[in-house]
């Protein structure tokens, strides 16, 4: 049955490459969805629909070997962290001198905005600081992100 599956070959690469992928991929693909296809038919699948091969069953095979070599392509491209090596220590910070950069920067902010900041900062949680003030939460909370971003936007 597996020469039948091969005997339209050029069907099932140009079916791979209509997936997206190059034609060196696509030879690839067809040839896993062989070796695929023949260890069930050594495991008894009968994949014949009359004489002829069931289409259908090679083009699901097809796909799973497509997604598989592009999730396949996924994981190589993904770098494991090694967090030992030297190259990742995390180097000196002058926290001093990053606190003064933040100062620097929020001197130039609007009143309101500084001391909204500073207050969630260093006191009152969002929540607490309205209920003390009876401004609205979500109006601290856009006012204090805001300032957020700002900042990083700055020393960043």
């Amino acid at each position: 049955m597996l020469e039948k599956v091969f005997k339209d070959h050029k069907k099932w690469i140009n079916t791979t490459l209509k997936m997206g992928c190059t034609r060196e991929q696509a030879e690839d693909i067809v040839g896993e969805m062989y070796v695929n296809v023949g260890a069930m038919l050594n495991r008894g699948l009968n994949i014949a629909y009359a004489d002829e091969v069931n289409y259908f069953y090679i083009y699901r095979a097809l796909r799973n070997a497509f997604i598989n070599f592009k999730k396949k392509q996924i994981k190589e491209r993904t770098i494991p962290i090694d967090l030992t090596t030297e190259l990742l220590q995390p180097e000196y910070i002058d926290f001093e001198s990053v606190n003064e950069e933040v100062e620097r920067a929020l001197e130039e902010f609007h009143w309101y905005d500084r001391k909204v900041y500073n207050l969630i900062q260093d006191k009152y949680s969002i929540r607490e600081l309205s209920e003390k003030t009876n401004i609205s939460y979500h109006s601290l909370y856009n006012t204090y992100r805001g300032v957020k971003k700002k900042l990083k936007d700055k020393i960043l």
